[in-house]
């Protein structure tokens, strides 16, 4: 109980560093170019701050280290979204887990199966879609999400040493046509034509365990630019 407790503290903490360091950085644009930005507070949105004066529109990525979540998603609405049925929503139900059923049957303590617990066949059909389809991919966890919320620009902000990277959504989204998908045992990776981490994929292993959330797929986005 005190663990879940603390978790949801931690997360009300970064919810709320999350937005200060939004205003902060609106602030800093407004004070280092001519034109007007504003904190976009909408819920559902990859917007965090829009430019007034040409309406494009900024999405922040602070971290610690080199790494950040981008995305988190069900895998029934991921299904959903790119109309995934059959043997290939299959993997994903196996893979990233069921939430209520424990599909290993005891073998796995987050109640999912692993890489080389699915059939090779699926895992290679399932390869294939992710790297049939990584632009769609890019589109949804970094340039405009599942609700049309276009970006065009990302700030990357180093929250230690509070350096700020700006680069557009265009530059990055070139990285990742000669990119590519690999499977892990647990995770899967996106690396770029000069082999720099791009993404990287995991099951959301925290928080209250075999809810919804906990099953979810997790997008991380490295500073790969």
């Amino acid at each position: 109980m005190e663990k879940n407790q603390t978790r949801v503290l931690s997360g009300k903490n970064a919810k709320l560093f999350g937005h200060k360091k939004e205003k902060e950085i609106c602030q800093w644009l407004n004070e280092t170019l001519t034109d007007t930005f504003i904190v976009d507070a909408k819920p559902k949105t990859k917007q965090d701050i829009i430019n007034l004066t040409d309406n494009t529109a900024y999405s922040i990525k602070s971290t610690k280290g080199t790494h950040t979540q981008c995305h988190l998603t069900s895998s029934e609405r991921w299904c959903d979204y790119f109309k995934i049925d059959g043997k290939l929503k299959k993997w994903f139900y196996c893979f990233f887990g069921i939430p209520g059923i424990d599909i290993s049957d005891g073998s796995n303590r987050q109640h999912r199966l692993n890489k080389s617990q699915i059939d090779n066949s699926l895992n290679n059909l399932t390869l294939t879609w992710f790297n049939q389809n990584k632009i769609s991919i890019f589109d949804v966890i970094v340039a405009e999400g599942m609700y049309n919320t276009p970006v065009q620009t990302l700030i990357w902000h180093q929250k230690k040493t509070d350096r700020k990277y700006i680069i557009s959504i265009e530059d990055l989204r070139s990285m990742v046509y000669n990119g590519n998908w690999v499977l892990n045992s647990t995770t899967l990776h996106f690396y770029t034509e000069d082999d720099k981490k791009m993404f990287h994929l995991q099951m959301k292993g925290s928080g209250e365990k075999y809810t919804s959330s906990y099953h979810s797929l997790m997008f991380h986005i490295y500073k790969c630019f």
